[in-house]
């Protein structure tokens, strides 16, 4: 399917795969080490403040992918991303010992990320025509799907005794997709930045142009809610898992709490590999409104409940569950997000939407706060309570109100 695409669409999905796939073998673990040095709460607000300044980020990257080339903001934030994993790299050989480089990196890593992937999303969009527009988009969802899922798995696997040896390797994988990228993606964008006027100026109008339209605010409300339940298996329920799980032997490996962590990444592997296009199939006959209603609740209930689950005949029917929910409803969200977008205002609108994935970040990273003073089943119900305003602020967006001119 891959091969249908563009040159430039195709080298935008491998190098978005790669990014995430560096990402989510690193950052995850990267918490759940920390947690083994700092208190919950301490953590808590360390993440919370890694989110708060990547959420800024995020809001400068939609910013700089408007005015500037994207190529070469894809250049310089990919590498220092790298760099960032270099430096967690050293930490745990010793050469750099103080927890402030460990601390430090782990804050450039996300500042970095969120720097550069609004520049992603924009090139993605701009290589697009409207009638393979939703192919691309289910595209990049399952290969996302995948990276992240991959990701985790071979973190989880190599957590325990060859961390050194992950964090570098996923630094030097990170120079290998910036090296291809450049290589590889012949694009350059006309820029909007007006003379005269300041970066505050111009931050403020992107986010103002999207933020009128209350139809598109309130799906990105929805997004942020709803997507809090699948950042909690990452933050709060890993951590929970690698403190509270019992280990026990499955045959013949030892599963202990990140390694149960990495099998429910596997499960889900499996069925986004297996199953995206076949679910897909199965749901495109029926009512997409009940679809994407029946598909998010058990998204969340399936995180929610995982949050306070700790046995792995419970585990595991849940990540099925999650999986299942999230592959009928996401492709159709995916898709029905573009269609949104006006063709005159692609990029202000994705700067604003990119705030979604910051507001989910956030929320989970309070669960995990939450979780210093709150049993694991009030953080289930805090997810869920979440997951259900989510799912009542999407569904009010694409089908309950109209939308403002």
């Amino acid at each position: 399917m891959l091969s249908s695409f563009s040159k430039n669409i195709q080298t935008t999905l491998v190098t978005s795969f790669f990014s995430s796939l560096v990402y989510a073998c690193t950052i995850p673990y990267l918490i759940i080490y920390l947690a083994s040095i700092f208190s919950k709460e301490m953590l808590g607000v360390l993440v919370m403040i890694n989110v708060i300044s990547s959420f800024l980020a995020g809001i400068i990257g939609g910013y700089l992918a408007d005015n500037f080339q994207r190529k070469k903001i894809l250049l310089i934030f990919q590498n220092l991303y790298g760099v960032s994993l270099f430096i967690v790299a050293l930490n745990f050989t010793g050469v750099l010992s103080q927890h402030f480089w460990l601390i430090s990196g782990y804050l450039i890593c996300g500042i970095t990320y969120n720097l550069y992937y609004s520049a992603f999303d924009a090139v993605l969009l701009d290589s697009t025509v409207p009638h393979e527009r939703k192919k691309v988009y289910q595209l990049q969802y399952w290969t996302f799907n995948l990276s992240m899922a991959l990701g985790a798995s071979i973190g989880g696997f190599l957590f325990k005794h060859y961390l050194v040896y992950l964090f570098f390797g996923a630094a030097f994988l990170q120079f290998i997709v910036s090296a291809f990228l450049q290589k590889n993606l012949n694009y350059r964008n006309t820029v909007s930045h007006t003379k005269g006027k300041t970066i505050f100026h111009d931050l403020f109008t992107n986010y103002y142009i999207a933020s009128k339209d209350k139809r598109w605010v309130l799906l990105i409300l929805g997004f942020a809610f709803y997507s809090a339940a699948e950042f909690s298996l990452q933050k709060y329920t890993g951590i929970r898992l690698s403190k509270e799980f019992k280990p026990l032997t499955l045959f013949s490996i030892n599963i202990d709490g990140v390694r149960m962590l990495s099998i429910l990444q596997v499960i889900n592997t499996i069925m986004v590999v297996f199953f995206t296009f076949i679910i897909s199939k199965i749901t495109e006959k029926k009512t997409e409104r009940t679809v994407v209603i029946v598909g998010l609740f058990i998204y969340i209930s399936g995180y929610g409940l995982m949050a306070s689950a700790n046995s792995i005949y419970l585990l595991i029917p849940l990540m099925v569950l999650a999986t299942l929910g999230e592959l009928a409803s996401a492709p159709i969200l995916s898709a029905r997000q573009v269609d949104l977008i006006p063709e005159d205002k692609q990029a202000s609108y994705l700067s604003f939407g990119s705030l979604s994935f910051q507001g989910s970040q956030l929320l989970a990273a309070v669960g995990l706060t939450l979780g210093g003073y709150l049993t694991a089943g009030l953080i289930s119900g805090y997810i869920i309570i979440l997951g259900v305003a989510g799912i009542y602020f999407v569904v009010s967006s694409l089908y309950g109100v109209k939308k403002t001119p």
